[in-house]
């Protein structure tokens, strides 16, 4: 067990008196409250405690506070205010306390909640925020006053515990020396929320271990894991202690995760950390009480999926383009780099005001630091946007803070420390909800940061950039983490190509719809099917197996009955019709019976398959233009291929894809035309 936290003495108040130094030690603060010289005005924080030890102490408190904001100048006069109202009360409650610590926080907040409401004062207020489902919720918070009291409480509390940091129930990993992400809050380790002390003391004990090994990120993650676990432990098992910790109280634990609608995402997560936690405690640490035994196996855990990347829809990109002029700045510069470059919202906020540079030929290129690789990352710039942006925001920080600010995009609370990922969020979706901007479901778009990177990755993948290069470009550790753009933009064609060969229609010699089992219709079954089956026709398909033996039909199987011909082959059934009708007068003429009587026996065939295929029922738009889509891509890759046999002087092929181009113009004109007469 760690030891209890230790409280005042006159000692180590004096330890917080020697810490204030100039000004900070006067009783008399003086500080500007805007953001730019042209507009500041100059508002007093007067401490006028009649107790010098109470004076030490909120000093030493908004000491500190002010030390965070590192430089920024006071946003509001309404601090000051708050603190001479928190010095009345004390003045009139408490005149001769030594110390806030000669009593719990909780009567010092029963008490000056009473002096505010038997005053007229007390204001609880209500703070809204977004949900994810892009709504506005509202939650109560305290009044302002009882909230700087706790915040100076808590303060001076912590500087008077003389235990390790890493005995104390709140680790600040920054002040630890840890290197923590400085665009996200949440530096700090939490371990109040762990009910049971012996847990609390288990959590400490991993992560003092942990940290040195991990991540800020990787400790929080796992803290989250026990604290799911302690909850289920105080709801189900609340006498629980170490040694009772076994296979079947994790079947219990697996079965709560099931009834509280855990996502097989977050399951994953929470078992395989808390499994990570007790292994390390029973085998690295050595813990006496948590059993060395498989306890936790990797089938207890769902299996993620292969993740795809989840890029920015494309209607919402146009409707994002098309009012990108009405963003708040900073953010429209943000998106406007993140939008071109594909940079992580870190990397973003974290841009240094030297990261733009030029070569000898006058090309620029940007720099940054990729903390998730931990390494410094130089691309090309090849949109002048995005160095007019970057320029232009390197022009309005230098001019508000000179040299103060490192960052292009500084934080809204100081100008040392970088943007906050939170804030870009709840801005941009802010702006989201204010333009009505809105998905193919008709529901407001909510943005999440690194869709920008994966709209990025597609776009280029698209547009068939190398792998490697993307690559590259994107800082990926290896290729196969570009592979991911690749594997979406496939499973992406095939969908295409699926939907598409849903819609398409198949009729036999009677002009009968010729239908199966969804699951035989697969595209990739189709491939191995066109092995299997007769003879591959100049025009449609052949039904008919090979097992069956040798054809018997005339005419090059135009009068079989295994003959399948579908909407793709409305061009050339038209071109057959148009031949047999140009046909029938000269034979008839020429009084060549033969050929009058196979025209005659293969021309209601052929007009049957075209008026069924064409009497279709309604074709929508969306359908006739994702035809026009998938016809225009294969039509370009043909194009592609022949002018690539014909550099390579492969004649044979180069004739055989002039076919094709041939084949997949004459499909689209007919498309079009319907789409023009409709």
């Amino acid at each position: 067990m760690v030891g209890e936290p230790s409280g005042w003495t006159a000692e180590r108040q004096r330890s917080l008196q020697e810490r204030l130094i100039d000004p900070w030690a006067q009783d008399e603060w003086l500080f500007p409250t805007a953001l730019d010289a042209k507009r500041r005005r100059v508002y007093a924080y007067r401490f006028t405690c009649a107790s010098a030890g109470l004076n030490v102490e909120l000093k030493y408190a908004l000491w500190r506070k002010f030390e965070s904001r590192a430089g920024a100048p006071l946003r509001t006069h309404a601090e000051p205010d708050h603190l001479a109202l928190l010095i009345g009360f004390l003045n009139q409650i408490a005149p001769s306390a030594p110390s806030l610590l000669v009593k719990p926080l909780e009567q010092w907040e029963v008490r000056l909640r009473s002096y505010l409401v038997a005053s007229g004062q007390y204001r609880r207020g209500n703070r809204s925020y977004l949900l994810a489902t892009q709504e506005y919720a509202t939650r109560p918070i305290e009044d302002t006053r009882i909230r700087l009291l706790r915040y100076i409480y808590t303060t001076v509390a912590d500087a008077y515990d003389g235990r390790a940091p890493t005995d104390k129930d709140l680790w600040d990993l920054r002040r630890m020396g840890h290197a923590v992400n400085p665009t996200r809050a949440g530096d700090a380790l939490n371990f109040t929320l762990l009910a049971q002390p012996w847990l609390r003391d288990l959590a400490k004990a991993y992560m003092r271990y942990n940290k040195e090994i991990h991540s800020p990120d990787n400790c929080q993650q796992k803290l989250r894991a026990l604290r799911y676990f302690s909850q289920f432990l105080a709801e189900r098992e609340p006498t629980i202690q170490p040694r009772g910790i076994d296979r079947a109280l994790i079947v219990a634990y697996i079965a709560y995760l099931g009834d509280r609608r855990v996502s097989n995402y977050s399951k994953y997560n929470l078992l395989t950390h808390l499994r990570t936690v007790l292994r390390s405690c029973a085998h690295e640490l050595r813990m006496a009480d948590i059993t060395k035994e498989e306890i936790i196996f990797p089938h207890d855990a769902p299996l993620r999926e292969r993740p795809l990347p989840r890029e920015i829809p494309l209607e919402v990109l146009a409707q994002l383009r098309q009012r990108l002029a009405t963003l708040p700045m900073p953010i429209l510069r943000m998106v406007v780099i993140t939008l071109e470059c594909g940079l992580r919202i870190n990397e973003l906020c974290t841009l240094r005001m030297d990261s733009l540079c030029q070569d000898s030929k006058g090309q620029w290129s940007l720099q940054f630091y990729q903390s998730k690789l931990k390494q410094e990352h130089i691309i090309p710039l090849v949109n002048d946007e995005v160095v007019a942006a970057i320029q232009a925001q390197q022009r309005d920080i230098r001019e508000q803070w000179d040299t103060a600010c490192p960052y292009p995009f500084p934080s809204l609370r100081s100008p040392t420390k970088p943007f906050q990922q939170g804030t870009f969020s709840t801005l941009l979706n802010g702006w989201a909800i204010a333009q009505d901007i809105r998905d193919r479901t008709g529901r407001v778009y909510r943005f999440q940061s690194h869709q920008f990177r994966h709209s990025v990755g597609m776009r280029l993948i698209n547009d068939d950039v190398p792998l490697d290069v993307i690559s590259r470009l994107l800082g990926h550790r290896s290729i196969t983490m570009t592979e991911v753009y690749a594997r979406k933009r496939a499973e992406t064609v095939r969908a295409e190509l699926a939907r598409a060969h849903q819609r398409n229609k198949t009729v036999d010699y009677a002009g009968q719809v010729v239908s199966g089992d969804p699951r035989a219709d697969d595209p990739d079954v189709a491939l191995v099917r066109q092995g299997l089956r007769g003879q591959v026709l100049p025009l449609g398909s052949c039904g008919r197996l090979q097992v069956l033996g040798p054809c018997d039909h005339e005419n090059k199987c135009l009068s079989c009955n295994f003959w399948l011909t579908s909407r793709h082959d409305l061009p050339g059934l038209k071109r057959m019709d148009e031949r047999i009708a140009g046909l029938l007068p000269r034979a008839r003429a020429a009084n060549n019976q033969t050929v009058v009587a196979n025209l005659e026996h293969i021309h209601p065939s052929v007009q049957l398959r075209i008026a069924a295929l064409e009497d279709s029922g309604p074709v929508g738009p969306a359908d006739r233009a994702d035809e026009l889509n998938r016809l225009r891509a294969e039509a370009l890759d043909a194009e592609a291929a022949l002018a690539e046999a014909r550099e390579a002087r492969l004649m044979m092929a180069a004739r055989q894809l002039e076919g094709r181009v041939a084949d997949l113009r004459a499909r689209i004109a007919v498309v079009e035309e319907a789409a023009h007469d409709r």
